[in-house]
C-alpha cells in the first residue's frame, strides 16, 4: 500500500527568524486548495520542531502567535528545549 505525502500550501510568512543568535524557521501551512486553518511549527537550529496544537484562522494570526510565544517565554530560547512540545 502507497502512503502519498498530502501537498502542503506554505503562506509567504514562512520563514527564519534570527534573535539574540538564534535562528529558527517559521512554518505556517495548511493543507493545500483548502480554505483550512493554518498551523505553526517552529524548528530550531538542532531540528527539533515545535507544533502548536491550536490553528488560526489566518496565517497572520498564527504569526502574531509565533510573535507572542517569544516574547512571553524569554526569547528563542523557548524553543531550544527538547523534546518537542505542543502548545
Amino acid at each position: 500500500m502507497t502512503h502519498e505525502k498530502p501537498n502542503m500550501e506554505f503562506s509567504d510568512l514562512t520563514g527564519r527568524a534570527t534573535q539574540d543568535g538564534i535562528t529558527v524557521t517559521v512554518n505556517v501551512y495548511r493543507f493545500a486548495g483548502t480554505q483550512d486553518p493554518w498551523t505553526l511549527e517552529i524548528i530550531d537550529p538542532a531540528g527539533w520542531s515545535t507544533i502548536w496544537s491550536t490553528t488560526f484562522v489566518s496565517d497572520e494570526d498564527t504569526l502574531d502567535a509565533f510573535t507572542e510565544a517569544v516574547e512571553e517565554g524569554g526569547g528563542m530560547r523557548a524553543f531550544l528545549e527538547p523534546p518537542p512540545t505542543l502548545h
